[in-house]
């Protein structure tokens, strides 16, 4: 009689596709071209918004004088601001129609809105950065470039009329970020801050003109089914990174500039369970995730710059506030990004005490990684083997993001995650050893998996804590892009 024959092992389940996140509308031709106008657009001179502002602001310090600094609010200073900006521009404008064409009531409107811009906001480019999609504004002299999603980059005029104007500008909105000690001139050529809005600004004196340059940053759009509907990520990809974050693996997001670091690990933060305390650290704040979006209670801290005087008063760095950290019950801890000496305090901290641990590490190409770490390291005075054998004990997974050219001339760039490596401990040569889990796809670059399989330690930790089944990446030999994605990667 003939042994009875097992059945055959189901199938893998394909990971859901995570509902969509909806997209908001981008900005469109007319409304970026708009900035061209900027504040031209306005029924007055800029000359008039500003001595209106430095009028409100008047009003607004002796209100605090007479009731004492401690007794105004925040939110209260601004509804005063309000008050005294309805104010000057009516008295303003009862002169002004004297002997001019008096100005209808949205006029008046958009002239009391730009005094407040200009007080509390962003002032001449608050407009441009409040449309949707706006992502960058590089200011050099006369000219603004404006990169918004789904669209090339414009050249449009810029607000300031003279690098006088800039410089004001500059200068204003430092003072209203906390950053007044640190003004643009020529004893401090360079400066850095946020806007009111969590834009990261940074302005010099050093080039020809002077030149200003703007990120803007959409944290709340930030989740894997967004990062999908992008076509960062497949399905495949995201329920692979997820079980990554929930087994508690240590992850390295590496790519160039602008290639979408940032935005993936705002997404896979908010992977981490609810019940978990996440410790972020950065030198200018972008992650943004000690909000009500994110899952597990978040500590943002943020390095703070010499305040100008001799040597670094008030300095301090990423690398001190490592083990700050530890200090504060931190489950897992995230560092913006890793530029210096910080390399070694987070690496040890990956490999003491904190598995789950995520950082960021800028690289030109995927082969760059593991060298400029290394080189990283060697900053901290750690010679190259023990740099190597850090490596291999701290990081599990590495991520590579490439920023893709466009399929047709004048669409945006798409930015995909190209490259998913696992450390899988040291090289013969005294290197580290990497196993290539996904690669980049012919034709487009997007990440598909390969037949190299995972260590088996780690497999059995995606199944029983990240629920990801080993399968999935043989079952989906071509990953699980949509089919657009496949008739963008045969058109080029």
């Amino acid at each position: 009689m003939p042994a009875p024959v097992s059945p055959p092992p189901p199938a893998p389940v394909a990971p859901p596709v995570a509902a969509a996140v909806p997209l908001r509308g981008g900005a469109g031709p007319s409304d970026v071209a708009a900035a061209a106008s900027l504040p031209g657009a306005l029924p007055v001179l800029p000359e008039v918004i500003q001595q209106l502002r430095l009028q409100v602001a008047e009003d607004v310090r002796v209100a605090r004088a007479e009731r004492g600094q401690g007794r105004i609010e925040p939110g209260e200073e601004e509804e005063l601001a309000k008050v005294f900006a309805h104010r000057r521009v009516a008295q303003w404008h009862a002169d002004f129609a004297l002997s001019n064409p008096p100005l209808v009531r949205d006029q008046l409107n958009l002239v009391r809105d730009e005094v407040l811009n200009l007080t509390f906001r962003a002032g001449a480019l608050q407009r441009l950065l409040d449309q949707p999609g706006v992502e960058n504004i590089d200011i050099d002299g006369p000219r603004m470039f404006v990169d918004a999603a789904g669209q090339p980059r414009r050249l449009v005029t810029s607000p300031f009329a003279t690098d006088q104007q800039t410089e004001d500008w500059v200068n204003a909105m430092a003072a209203q970020s906390g950053h007044g000690e640190r003004q643009l001139s020529y004893s401090s050529p360079w400066v850095d801050f946020r806007l009111p809005d969590g834009s990261r600004v940074a302005a010099n004196r050093l080039a020809t003109r002077i030149t200003v340059s703007i990120r803007k940053h959409s944290p709340s759009s930030s989740h894997l089914a967004k990062l999908m509907e992008l076509g960062t990520i497949d399905p495949l990809i995201s329920a692979f990174l997820a079980a990554c974050v929930k087994a508690r693996m240590n992850i390295f997001v590496c790519g160039g500039m602008s290639a979408g670091k940032t935005t993936l690990m705002r997404a896979l933060a908010r992977e981490i369970p609810a019940s978990e305390r996440l410790v972020t650290i950065e030198s200018d704040r972008e992650l943004y995730l000690d909000t009500e979006d994110t899952p597990a209670h978040v500590l943002a801290f943020e390095a703070r710059q010499s305040n100008g005087e001799q040597g670094a008063a008030g300095s301090v760095s990423v690398a001190d506030l490592v083990p700050v950290a530890l200090r504060y019950n931190a489950d897992r801890i995230m560092v913006g990004e890793v530029r210096g000496v910080e390399a070694f305090a987070m690496l040890d901290a990956m490999l003491a005490s904190n598995p789950g641990s995520m950082c960021t590490l800028h690289a030109q190409h995927p082969t760059q990684v593991i060298n400029r770490l290394v080189l990283l390291l060697s900053m901290a005075g750690l010679p190259d083997s023990t740099g190597y054998r850090l490596i291999e004990g701290a990081v599990d997974i590495v991520v590579y993001l490439e920023k893709k050219p466009a399929a047709q001339p004048g669409q945006e760039g798409r930015r995909v995650v190209s490259h998913i490596w696992e450390v899988a401990g040291l090289g013969e040569g005294g290197g580290v050893a990497m196993n290539q889990l996904f690669a980049p796809r012919a034709g487009d670059g997007r990440a598909v998996p390969t037949m190299t399989p995972m260590t088996e330690v780690r497999s059995q930790l995606l199944e029983n804590e990240g629920g990801f089944d080993r399968r999935l990446r043989a079952h989906y030999p071509h990953g699980m892009w949509p089919a657009e994605a496949d008739t963008e990667r045969r058109a080029s």
